[in-house]
């Protein structure tokens, strides 16, 4: 199935098979991205510190979160997660559910934690 013919196919509503050795059929419709329960999107250049990433993994009951940089991000059409945090970002963020910068200060901190416990512990 072509492209073109797996777009129609889906606009009408008809199901679309799906096949999962794309290198074999290279017009078979790509399968969709799993969504990330936790999106960490840092700046152009910026890395999390170690302790940082291990702090916000425990906060959030283990969970990892996934870190991606910011062009890569804007690069594949800005993704959603279930909890999106942005790090020194270099657009605005008016979408993110809590934006800082690096070294984070207290209020920022206390923000932060504030902010995770309540999506943490939302539905």
């Amino acid at each position: 199935m072509t492209p073109l013919q797996s777009r129609l196919w889906q606009f009408i509503g008809l199901p679309v098979w799906q096949c999962t050795h794309g290198e074999r059929l290279p017009y078979a419709p790509e399968s969709p991205l799993p969504v990330a329960e936790i999106r960490l999107i840092t700046g152009q250049g910026h890395h999390l510190p170690d302790t940082l990433l291990d702090d916000l993994t425990l906060a959030l009951n283990g969970v990892r979160p996934e870190v991606q940089d910011e062009t890569a991000w804007l690069a594949a059409g800005r993704p959603a997660a279930r909890i999106m945090l942005g790090f020194n970002l270099t657009t605005p963020a008016d979408h993110l559910v809590w934006h800082g910068t690096l070294p984070l200060s207290s209020a920022q901190k206390r923000e932060l934690w504030s902010r995770l416990c309540s999506l943490n512990s939302a539905p």
